[in-house]
């Protein structure tokens, strides 16, 4: 590559770096690059429809979390996903002496 086409290359990097518009290389399996590129072309086309899409994969890729046991048990589990955690019986157990 000449200097002039180096330069030229900088400097088209620079400018949209400065616009906001970062270089990302990723690799993925072949069967998944034509994905990848209409993600990226939604991206950094139409604001309205790039927003749409970033709302969508963040939800996609989230992690659910729940912040206490009550979501747990709230939630879509069956209840066949407690059997035997909840079998200690616990009628045979002494109180203990509390001081307040």
């Amino acid at each position: 590559m000449s200097n002039a086409q180096r330069e030229a290359l900088t400097t088209h990097r620079r400018r949209r770096r400065d616009s906001g518009v970062v270089r990302v290389e990723v690799q993925v399996p072949a069967i998944d690059a034509a994905l990848v590129r209409d993600l990226a072309n939604v991206l950094r086309g139409e604001p309205k429809a790039a927003q749409g899409l970033r709302v969508q994969l963040r939800a996609a890729i989230a992690a659910p979390r729940a912040s206490a046991v009550f979501d747990i048990f709230g939630s879509d589990l069956p209840d066949s996903y407690f059997d035997g955690v909840f079998e200690h019986d616990r009628r045979g157990d002494t109180p203990r002496d509390v001081e307040l």
